[in-house]
C-alpha cells in the first residue's frame, strides 16, 4: 500500500500560533480549523494513513518464518521467481532458452541459446524488441495477473503436472474468454490439452481406456497416500511410486484390497515357517517368495485365487510339519474346496501322523481284506470327514483285536501289554 504523506495538512493540521489579531478573527480561524479536522476528507485521510502505518507492522512483511531467516513475503517472492523460471523453461526450453534464479539476488536470469541475458536493461534497451517470442510473455502475465487463473495454475501445479504453464497458455490463447471451470474440463478431458494431466493421473487414463468411471483428484491422491502407508508398514518401499499406484488404480484395486494382498504375502507366507514356503512352490509355483508381494499386487492374480493358493500352501505346510508328504494338486484342491484351513490342517495332520504307522502296518498284515490305510486315507478321514475311510481303520483295528484274542493264551503277557499300549497310542483301540 502506498503510504500517505505524514505531513498531510488534513491529518496533521495544527492551528497557527496566536497572532496579534482581533479576537473575532481568532475565533473564525479556530472554527475553520475544527471544521477542517472533522471533515469527511480529513477523517478518510487519517484512516488511510493509519492503515499505511499498520501495514508496516504486518507480519507478512516483517516477521521471520521459522529458521529460514526470511519473511513470508520474501519466501513467496522466491517461490514466485522459481515458478517463473520453470514456466520459461517449459515454454522455451525446446528452442534453447534457459532460465534460473540467482541465489544472491533472487532475480530470474534468462539466457538465449548464445548465452545472452534476456531482459537485462544493460543489454536490452527498455522498450526495445524482446528477444523472446513477442506477445506471448504478455499473455503469460495476463494469466498470472488474473486471480481466477492464477489460483487455478497454483492448484494444478500442486498436482505435479508437467508442462502445465504451456498448456494453460495454449488454452487461453485458443479460448481467450474461457471460464476457469471450462478450462479445467479441457485440461482433464480434451485430447488436445490433457497429455500432461493423463500422465500425472495415469490410473485414470487406464480406467477411461477401459470405459470405467475415473476418480476425482481428491480420491486419487487419497488412494496414493493409502498405498504408500501400506507399503511403508510392510517395509516394501520399492512399490511406493506413482507408476505402481497408477497400475493399482487402473485395475480398481482399492487400498483395502491391496492391504489384504500384501498382508497375505507377509503374515501368512513370508513370516510363516519354511514348510509353508516349500508347499507354496509346489501348489503355486508362479508365486516364489522372492517376488511374492509383486505377484500379490499383480491384478492378473485375483484375490480369491490368491487366497486359495495361500491356503493350499498352509495346508501343505502342516503336512510337512508332521513329517508327512505333500499331497498331489487334486487332493489339495479337494481340501481347499472343503473349507479346510491352516488350523484344521494342523489338527488333522497331527491325528494322521499318530495313527498312520500302525494303520499302514496292519493294512499290510491283513492284505487279504483288501483294505489299505495310507496318508490319503487319513486325509479322507480326519480332514474330509469321510465315514468310509474311518470304517477302513476300524476294520483293521477289529482284525488285529480278533487276532490278539485268538492267540492270547499263547502270547506272553509282556507282548500283550506292549501291544495294547502301542495300539492305544496309535488310536486304533
Amino acid at each position: 500500500m502506498a503510504k500517505l504523506d505524514r505531513d498531510n495538512a488534513f491529518y496533521n493540521y495544527q492551528a497557527p500560533p496566536a497572532a496579534p489579531v482581533f479576537d473575532e478573527q481568532r475565533k473564525i480561524q479556530e472554527a475553520r480549523a475544527a471544521q477542517l479536522a472533522s471533515s469527511p476528507e480529513s477523517l478518510a485521510a487519517a484512516a488511510a494513513s493509519r492503515a499505511s502505518w499498520a501495514a508496516d507492522a504486518d507480519p507478512y512483511t516483517t516477521a521471520l518464518v521459522g529458521n529460514t531467516g526470511k519473511t513470508q513475503a520474501q519466501l513467496d517472492a522466491a517461490e514466485g521467481a522459481t515458478n517463473t523460471a520453470k514456466m520459461i523453461n517449459d515454454l522455451y526450453g525446446p528452442i534453447g532458452i534457459t532460465s534460473t534464479v540467482d541465489p544472491k539476488t533472487g532475480k530470474v536470469i534468462t539466457k538465449s541459446p548464445d548465452g545472452k541475458i534476456l531482459g537485462d536493461p544493460n543489454q536490452t534497451p527498455i522498450g526495445g524488441p524482446n528477444p523472446i517470442v513477442p506477445v506471448v510473455p504478455k499473455k503469460v502475465d495476463e494469466i498470472k495477473e488474473n486471480p481466477a487463473y492464477a489460483a487455478l495454475l497454483a492448484a494444478m501445479s500442486a498436482y505435479g503436472i508437467e508442462g502445465l504453464a504451456a498448456t494453460l497458455l495454449k488454452i487461453r490463447t485458443d479460448y481467450p474468454d474461457i471460464t476457469s471451470e471450462d478450462l479445467l474440463s479441457l485440461l482433464r478431458f480434451d485430447t488436445r490439452y490433457n497429455a500432461g494431466y493423463l500422465k500425472r493421473f495415469a490410473g485414470n487414463a487406464k480406467l477411461a481406456a477401459a470405459g470405467k468411471p475415473t476418480l476425482d483428484e481428491k480420491t486419487y491422491f487419497a488412494n496414493e497416500a493409502a498405498y504408500a502407508k501400506i507399503f511403508k508398514a510392510y517395509g516394501v518401499d520399492r512399490f511406493a511410486n506413482r507408476d505402481q499406484y497408477a497400475t493399482l488404480i487402473g485395475n480398481e484395486l482399492a487400498p483395502t484390497e491391496v492391504s489384504s494382498r500384501v498382508g497375505m504375502a507377509y503374515d501368512r507366507v513370508l513370516n510363516a515357517d519354511s514348510n509353508v514356503s516349500l508347499a507354496l512352490r509346489k501348489y503355486a509355483s508362479s508365486l516364489t517368495t522372492g517376488d511374492l508381494v509383486a505377484a500379490m499386487l499383480d491384478p492378473v492374480n485375483q484375490l480369491p485365487e490368491l487366497e486359495r493358493k495361500i491356503t493350499s500352501a498352509e495346508i501343505g505346510g502342516q503336512a510337512l510339519n508332521q513329517g508327512l508328504q505333500l499331497s498331489d494338486q487334486s487332493r489339495i484342491t479337494e481340501l481347499v474346496n472343503a473349507k479346510v484351513d491352516r488350523e484344521a490342517a494342523m489338527v488333522g495332520y497331527k491325528n494322521i501322523a499318530t495313527v498312520l504307522p500302525e494303520a499302514t502296518k496292519f493294512g499290510n498284515i491283513y492284505s487279504e481284506t483288501g483294505v489299505k490305510y495310507d496318508q490319503s486315507t487319513g486325509e479322507e478321514e480326519y480332514l474330509l470327514n469321510n465315514v468310509a475311510a474311518e470304517k477302513k481303520r476300524l476294520l483293521l483295528k477289529g482284525k488285529e483285536l480278533a487276532s490278539f484274542e485268538g492267540s492270547a493264551g499263547n502270547a506272553p503277557g509282556a507282548y500283550s501289554t506292549g501291544y495294547l499300549k502301542r495300539s492305544s497310542a496309535a488310536g486304533l483301540i
